[in-house]
């Protein structure tokens, strides 16, 4: 019965029953209220002056145009010292440049003297064995012409014997025109000769100014012996012209040359070996 009961009653209590929805018991996240403007900005000073902050920027711009200014100023320098610095290698390359043409010059000049030096030296050496051996052969003539000088008599003790002729000075001295007989006193000729006798006298130590038997031929213009002939070799004698008029050729130690012949001096005579 009571079951009964109960059911009979369970209507109302249905009625009176409020539905109450199901909700999440976990609490929400709490977030903190997003800051305000001023809050960000911070609070401003009383006696802060606006135009404060205008100042270091423009003193950071006045040190960027110095920094600028000195930036351009030290590349000048720059440019400036490597320009003088390449004209200056350049200068010291064309220096040594024109030094080592120096030194290859003096070097070849060098290299030159020597060897003109050698040539000396090798000409020197060749005089000097040409000056001995010429005294050798002096030595030796005047040996063989002590030992011959008895076979030419004893009235002409200064005769020296050169190949198949005797040749002698005389002391006196005289004009040309009187050598013939000057010679013909010592049973001699006056000398007209041939080129290996007359170099023969020309290699007499004794020799001194003494007149040959050549003289100029106004009527043929030459040089001719006293016996008409004309040389047949070369003496070294001027060309012949009518400049020569009067003239007359002499020996001299290894020279031979012309002068007038009215002068006085000594005469070549010759005479051969019997």
């Amino acid at each position: 019965m009571s079951n009964s009961a109960d059911f009979e009653q369970s209507p109302e209590i249905t009625e009176q029953t409020e539905i109450i929805p199901i909700v999440d018991l976990e609490p929400p996240h709490v977030f903190p209220p997003p800051p305000s403007a001023k809050d960000e900005l911070g609070p401003i000073p009383e006696h802060t002056n606006m135009n404060d902050s205008t100042f270091p920027s423009s003193l950071c711009g006045i040190m960027l145009v110095i920094l600028g200014v000195f930036s351009l100023l030290l590349l000048a320098l720059c440019g400036f010292f490597c320009y003088q610095y390449f004209q200056s290698v350049q200068a010291l390359e064309n220096k040594m440049k024109n030094l080592n043409q120096w030194v290859e010059s003096f070097q070849n000049k060098a290299e030159n003297f020597l060897q003109v030096q050698k040539e000396l030296d090798e000409i020197k050496e060749t005089l000097d064995r040409l000056q001995r051996q010429n005294e050798h052969l002096i030595e030796a003539l005047q040996e063989l012409n002590a030992k011959q000088g008895d076979q030419c008599g004893p009235s002409l003790p200064h005769w020296e014997k050169f190949g198949d002729y005797y040749y002698h000075q005389s002391t006196e001295m005289v004009s040309w025109s009187n050598c013939s007989d000057v010679c013909a006193s010592f049973n001699a000729t006056f000398l007209t000769t041939t080129r290996n006798r007359l170099m023969n006298i020309t290699m007499l130590p004794s020799v001194s100014r003494a007149w040959l038997g050549l003289s100029y031929s106004k009527a043929d213009n030459r040089w001719e012996w006293e016996d008409g002939s004309s040389p047949s070799f070369d003496l070294s004698l001027p060309t012949p012209s009518l400049d020569f008029q009067g003239k007359c050729v002499y020996v001299n130690a290894h020279t031979i040359g012309t002068d007038n012949c009215t002068k006085s001096s000594s005469c070549m005579c010759e005479k051969p070996v019997h």
